[in-house]
């Protein structure tokens, strides 16, 4: 009997350690949230009187609540511009999942040469800011 509890007294602990590496070895890694913010539809050059159509879009890994705004500039002048909120609440912001969405799309008829500037910002529930701007002319 003496040498049976011996035994059990060796081999118990093993198996414990062992079980709680491979429990620790097969959890996922977490995945620190991520995001890109661009524009589909943006070409690099319009005639006077085309449409521009121009969407907002974002990609990652994280939350999709938040504020998004996306504007068009001439000179350094606001020329139109559009902001979306969502608001979530905490549990949802916390929920972090795989995004791929356009949050919203632009239409302007171009009246003006000249070059122009297309930003688009999000802004997450911790406050941190994703911001993209691209240019086009105008002739």
């Amino acid at each position: 009997m003496k040498i049976i509890s011996k035994i059990l007294l060796l081999i118990i602990p093993i198996i414990v350690i062992s079980i709680i590496f491979v429990s620790n070895y097969s959890k996922e890694p977490e995945i620190e949230p991520y995001y890109k913010i661009g524009f589909s539809g943006l070409k690099e050059q319009y005639l006077v009187d085309d449409a521009l159509t121009v969407s907002l879009f974002l990609n990652g890994y994280g939350s999709d609540c938040g504020s998004y705004e996306i504007l068009i500039k001439k000179d350094n002048n606001q020329i139109e511009g559009q902001s979306i909120d969502i608001d979530c609440t905490k549990e949802i912001s916390q929920d972090f999942e795989i995004i791929n969405i356009d949050i919203t799309t632009l239409t302007l008829i171009l009246t003006e040469s000249g070059s122009y500037t297309v930003i688009g910002e999000f802004s997450n529930n911790s406050g941190e800011k994703f911001q993209e701007q691209k240019t086009f002319r105008v002739i």
